[in-house]
This record gives C-alpha cells, sequence and structure tokens, in this order.
C-alpha cells in the first residue's frame, strides 16, 4: 500500500514537471513572437543603412560643376579697363598746353589770347584811337572787331586803319611769340599794308622786328640805331588763308618761323628792352577796305624756356 502511494505521487509530480516545460516553451515562444521588432532591428541596421550613404553621398557632390559660370564672369574685368583708360587719355590731351611751332625744348606759356570772348579785352589790348601815321593811315578802335573766336582787323577807307598792341606783356631777350593770323590777298600777293611785329619803348634804340609785314608780298624786317635789315619775302602761298608767324628773340639775333620753320636768322644790336607785340592794318600797296582786305587773328601766344 504505501509503495502504491508513492508511486502515483511519484508519476504524478513528473506528469507536472512535463506541463510545466511545455507551458514554458511556449511561453518563450509566444513572447519571441511578441517582441519580433528587436530581431529584424539587426538586418536593416547591417544591410541597408550603409549601403544608403555610400551611394547618395557622390551623387550629391555632381551639382559643384553648376560653379563653371563663375568662369564667364571673369572676362567682365577684362573689359573694364579698357573703358576706363580712354576717357583719361582723352582728359590728358584736353589739358597739354600749346607749345611754339618748330621750337625743340621745354617751355613755359606766359601770354595768349585767342580772342574768345563777344568784345576784345581791353585788359589784355590796347585797341589804338586817333594815332597817325601808322603805316599810312590813322587807327581807328571802330576798326577792330572780334567774332567767332578770332580778331578783324579793317580799313574803313585809305586812310582809316587799325592798331593792336599788348598792354601788360612784352616779348624779353630768350622769348618766343607765335601768331596764327589770315592775310588778304592772292597767292604771293598781299593787300593792303598789314604786319606781325614787335617794337621797343624808344623806338628804334630798343629795336623792331617786323615778323610778317606785307609789302606786296609778305616779308621779314628789323630795325634798330644802327641796322635796317630788309630780309625780303619768303617764297610761298602766303595770302588768303591762316598761316603760323613765329619770332625767337635771342641776344644778339632773332630767328623767325613761318608754319613752324625757321625762315630767317638776323643779326640784331638793340639795347634788349622788352618789345610790345602788335597788329597793324595800314594802308598800301593794292588796297582793299572791309572784309575783302581784312587781317583775321586767330591767337596770339609767348612762352619762356622752362
Amino acid at each position: 500500500m504505501v509503495k502504491d502511494k508513492h508511486g502515483r505521487t511519484t508519476r504524478l509530480i513528473l506528469s507536472l514537471l512535463v506541463v510545466v516545460l511545455v507551458a514554458g516553451v511556449t511561453t518563450a515562444g509566444l513572447l519571441a513572437s511578441g517582441s519580433g521588432a528587436q530581431a529584424p532591428a539587426p538586418v536593416r541596421t547591417t544591410v541597408s543603412m550603409p549601403s544608403s550613404p555610400t551611394t547618395t553621398a557622390p551623387a550629391a557632390t555632381t551639382p559643384p560643376a553648376a560653379t563653371t559660370p563663375p568662369a564667364a564672369t571673369t572676362t567682365a574685368p577684362v573689359a573694364a579697363p579698357v573703358v576706363t583708360t580712354t576717357p583719361s587719355t582723352t582728359t590728358a590731351r584736353a589739358k597739354t598746353a600749346p607749345v611754339p611751332l618748330g621750337m625743340s625744348g621745354r617751355w613755359e606759356l606766359v601770354f595768349s589770347d585767342s580772342f574768345d570772348g563777344s568784345s576784345l579785352d581791353r585788359n589784355v589790348w590796347n585797341a589804338h584811337d586817333g594815332w597817325t601815321n601808322q603805316n599810312g593811315v590813322t587807327d581807328s578802335r571802330g576798326n577792330v572787331a572780334i567774332s567767332d573766336g578770332r580778331a578783324i582787323l579793317t580799313l574803313a577807307s585809305a586812310s582809316s586803319g587799325a592798331e593792336l598792341g599788348t598792354r601788360n606783356f612784352s616779348l624779353k631777350v630768350g622769348e618766343f611769340a607765335e601768331a596764327r593770323i589770315k592775310f588778304a590777298g592772292t597767292g604771293h600777293t598781299i593787300y593792303n599794308w598789314p604786319a606781325f611785329w614787335a617794337s621797343g619803348p624808344d623806338w628804334p634804340t630798343a629795336g623792331e622786328n617786323d615778323i610778317a609785314e606785307g609789302f606786296g608780298a609778305l616779308t621779314i624786317n628789323y630795325h634798330s640805331p644802327s641796322l635796317v635789315e630788309h630780309s625780303g619775302s619768303i617764297p610761298g602761298n602766303w595770302a588768303g588763308g591762316f598761316h603760323t608767324y613765329g619770332i625767337y628773340r635771342g641776344r644778339t639775333y632773332s630767328s623767325v618761323y613761318w608754319d613752324g620753320k625757321l625762315v630767317r636768322t638776323y643779326r640784331t644790336d638793340d639795347d634788349g628792352q622788352p618789345e610790345t607785340l602788335l597788329l597793324t592794318l595800314g594802308a598800301g600797296n593794292q588796297i582793299r577796305t572791309g572784309s575783302s582786305g581784312a587781317m583775321i587773328v586767330d591767337y596770339v601766344r609767348a612762352w619762356r624756356t622752362a
């Protein structure tokens, strides 16, 4: 009786253990299926994640190829200096001071009048009025006009002419004077008695240099107490058009330039005093009154060596 009791008890314990083991296995399976989010995760991290950064990153680096347009902007700075240098060059030329034609070296402008006003600048010029025996006429201020940037000297009659003289400037030894003038006439023949000249205060002690004087032809002459130098005419057609006439006044000589070319050098023996620049229209030779015989002056300038 006792053995049976123990045997049944033993079999009952074994059966309970089997039930517990089966229930544990079943519970483990259920727990495993309920927590499935943890098991697949290693698959996504070890397979999908590494491939995603490596394949997309190189594709993202290709857009910098679009930075090539800045290469086009590099051409703009090249063009810019061309635009800016042109005006500066033009400005430099506009500010360049005039120089005496035919003369080398460095010169400083000390007198200049281009007759740009509406009337004669009386601070610069004396317009003589009532002077008699001036190349055969009496000078009249009414025979001088300013028009289109030029001084115009005319004969009102065979006895009424014109003369202009610098008021506050006189040509010194070592200086150069120049005027651009149109003398009336045809070809080699000059009408009336016009002149561009320089004369000292005590004539003839201080000398007289006739830079361009019309005696039928255009001539160069000099006067002093002991010298009368008639250099004669210069070949060429000097009438009817503008030409430039200049003089360099040395201490014992003068050199005359027409259109920038040296045409005469002659000896001088005046006392060296400064000489007034003069523009004169008198009566002589072939007389023409009014505009047909006018002496037209574009400018008068003077320089000293710099």
